[in-house]
């Protein structure tokens, strides 16, 4: 009778060890799920990360220059060619070693696979189902990041920041460009819009709705004369027809700078081409010389709201006394990029008070 008592109790504990351990178990289980993250990307698609990502590889230098603006970049640990090549713009922190491809749309899996990430970040323009088909066995997530787009600056920005732990960082960055972003819209308010010419490297290459750059032209408060265009290549001769009062040309087929601003000549030779077509002479903006040049580094700054800033100062300086796009641009490089700063990606040429 005593044995059986004994094995009775012997068999309650381990019954009531086995219960205490499952709801352990349970308890761990529930924590895990708790802090998980989930997010939603440029797609609208869900997905979820176990922790906050130390091991990323990336495609596209504005999604690489918001990751750095938060302060995570040392959590890259590829980047495609066209981010690697850019040494001065980054500090020559990625070696070829890290290259995962040509672009988002060429990319190179074996490689990707090799450097272990957690996450592939890439645009939606990139090759994401293939790059989910193939990295996906090796648990490796694929998020769809739009950096480029002007007007959804501050979502990307926030996304990373949930993507890498940099919640704090990215707030204080959004916040930054959101507050000049609010400054241009109420001294514009009640302020008719003016009517400006936007062209892309290329004669003739300008933007519509839907297009990389049209926000950027739109949040300045451009009246962008081929918003109603169909085709972002038009007809040169249809400027000289509809005679826009500014003009903005960023960079030229032959002058691609980045980090390094082009040379005076180059900006001048830029500028004496646009003045010499044919019958460009009759527009308002050439005869009044209200010509802006952007580099091709200093357009994009910030998904292009740094070349925002330059726009709206450049077609409304009376009206915005207290924005400095220079010295937006400084903040951008030594605060966010962690650069040097460097003068003369415009033309003419801004002062950091002006």
């Amino acid at each position: 009778m005593k044995l059986k008592q004994l094995i009775t109790a012997l068999l309650s504990i381990v019954f009531c060890t086995c219960l205490l351990a499952g709801c352990g178990n349970d308890k761990q289980h529930s924590s895990d799920e708790k802090n998980k993250i989930s997010i939603t990307d440029s797609l609208g698609r869900k997905v979820v990360l176990d922790k906050p990502v130390s091991r990323a590889v990336v495609a596209n230098a504005y999604n690489t220059e918001l990751i750095n603006a938060i302060g995570a970049i040392d959590d890259v640990v590829g980047v495609d060619f066209n981010i690697y090549q850019d040494q001065e713009g980054f500090k020559n922190k990625f070696t070829k070693d890290m290259v995962i491809g040509k672009s988002q749309r060429e990319l190179n899996y074996e490689k990707i696979i090799e450097l272990k990430p957690e996450v592939l970040i890439l645009t939606s323009n990139g090759a994401w189902q293939d790059a989910e088909a193939k990295l996906s066995p090796f648990g490796i997530k694929v998020i769809n990041v739009d950096a480029y787009y002007t007007d959804k600056f501050e979502d990307n920005l926030l996304l990373l920041g949930k993507i890498f732990g940099k919640e704090k960082e990215a707030v204080e960055c959004a916040d930054y460009f959101s507050s000049k972003l609010k400054y241009i819209d109420e001294q514009l308010k009640n302020v008719p819009r003016r009517s400006i010419y936007f062209e892309y490297r290329k004669a003739g290459n300008t933007t519509i709705p839907g297009n990389y750059f049209y926000e950027m032209v739109n949040l300045a408060h451009g009246d962008n004369i081929f918003k109603e265009a169909k085709n972002v290549n038009i007809d040169i001769e249809a400027v000289i027809e509809k005679n826009p009062q500014y003009i903005v040309k960023v960079s030229d087929t032959n002058v691609f700078s980045s980090y390094n601003p082009p040379t005076v000549a180059e900006h001048k030779a830029i500028y004496d081409n646009i003045c010499s077509r044919p019958g460009w002479d009759q527009i308002d903006a050439v005869k009044n010389k209200k010509i802006l040049l952007l580099s091709h580094y200093v357009h994009g700054g910030a998904s292009k709201l740094v070349g925002t800033m330059y726009i709206a100062k450049f077609l409304y300086p009376e009206y915005l006394p207290d924005l400095h796009p220079e010295n937006v641009f400084k903040d951008w490089l030594t605060k966010y990029q962690h650069l040097d700063y460097v003068a003369g990606h415009t033309y003419p040429a801004f002062k950091l008070d002006e």
